[in-house]
């Protein structure tokens, strides 16, 4: 990934709709919601194979939901450096943004996978029952919004141009 396309800041959006995914190497988890209400929901769980079916996947969601902005969780390390699966969720972006032209911005997800995992454990859903089901993958779309939308200035890492 070329860091000319990664630019801090926000997509200047104040209101609509907004989906997030959380991307894995086999699921996406989605989820969307209101700037105005600022209140992140679940979608679905994304279970793909290989390019093609993905993007005809999020193409169905997208269409359904007609977001206003897109927010993808970013892996980053403890420490703020790049996580290793960075790179692919940059790519993931990027298709993003060439796909359907909206502004895509890359979300700091660090600390979402384990409170997703507290949340579903207190619940009382099995570890094998959350991944089975995507709800895991879900309820990490849900966090990663919901952080978004708490944040004072939604300031994240912006795609600036588009890949196909």
């Amino acid at each position: 990934m070329d860091s000319d396309r990664l630019t801090t800041g926000n997509s200047d959006i104040v209101k609509g709709k907004v989906v997030a995914f959380d991307f894995g190497e086999r699921r996406v988890g989605a989820a969307s919601g209101m700037i105005e209400t600022g209140v992140a929901t679940g979608l679905q769980t994304i279970r793909f194979e290989g390019r093609k079916d993905l993007r005809r996947r999020v193409e169905e969601l997208i269409s359904t939901e007609e977001p206003e902005q897109i927010v993808v969780g970013y892996p980053l390390n403890m420490d703020g450096s790049r996580g290793e699966r960075c790179e692919a969720v940059e790519e993931f972006a990027g298709r993003l943004k060439g796909w359907f032209g909206l502004p895509v911005v890359l979300w700091d997800e660090r600390m979402t996978s384990s409170q997703a995992e507290r949340i579903q454990r207190k619940a009382g859903v099995s570890d094998r029952k959350a991944r089975a089901g995507g709800l895991l993958d879900r309820a990490s779309a849900i966090l990663i919004l919901q952080s978004w939308f708490d944040s004072s200035d939604r300031n994240g890492i912006v795609m600036e141009k588009e890949e196909e």
